[in-house]
């Protein structure tokens, strides 16, 4: 009688771990050298400036050295900022700059088409490696709190950038959306650095 039950819920935690390992990419997030909470990737759909549908972890950050921030191309205060300093930072990392995908997320997803992305990057002179995402707007409120930032309304919206090592599986690490290129460029080298010369 007790075998009767132990088959379908054996099937049914087997499903669940399985669902689990394919939906969620925990990863801790430094802060200095604070771990906090482990968070996970929402891996929604999303669409690059270039009009191109994706998904966001499966394609833009798994195995990859990745940094992203939080933008909307209406912003006229920080995001401007943000995106002078990304465009710096391609510059500052040179050849290393390949190895690096620099992410931008549009919170105002309703008014923020590819197009609109595209333009606002080209301002900056956004090369390669530098891929802007709008998309549903459910989805991209998922997306924003996945990787914790409760700003997922433009109006209260604050710089942050966040450095996601999923090509190594290091913590992730929480930086001022507005800090010196020089010292993302640093942080980024340091990821990319072999661990002997560390």
């Amino acid at each position: 009688m007790r075998f009767r039950f132990v088959l379908p819920m054996l099937s049914l935690l087997l499903a669940c771990s399985a669902y689990a390992q394919e939906h969620r990419h925990p990863i801790s997030i430094a802060r200095g050298s604070e771990k906090i909470a482990t968070q996970s990737i929402a891996d929604v759909n999303v669409i690059t400036q270039a009009d191109r549908s994706v998904r966001f972890y499966s394609d833009l950050v798994k195995g990859r050295l990745v940094a992203v921030n939080f933008v909307f191309t209406d912003c006229g205060t920080v995001c401007p900022l943000m995106g002078l300093r990304y465009a710096q930072l391609q510059n500052l990392l040179g050849a290393l700059a390949s190895d690096v995908s620099l992410l931008s997320i549009s919170i105002d997803p309703l008014t923020d088409t590819p197009a609109r992305l595209a333009q606002w990057s080209q301002k900056f002179g956004a090369k390669p490696g530098w891929t802007l995402v709008t998309g549903g707007k459910a989805d991209i409120d998922t997306l924003v709190k996945s990787l914790g930032s409760s700003a997922v309304d433009p109006a209260s919206h604050s710089p942050l950038l966040i450095v996601i090592d999923d090509k190594h599986g290091g913590p992730w690490q929480r930086l001022d959306g507005l800090a010196e290129p020089t010292t993302i460029a640093r942080i980024l080298r340091e990821h990319l650095a072999p661990p002997d010369k560390q």
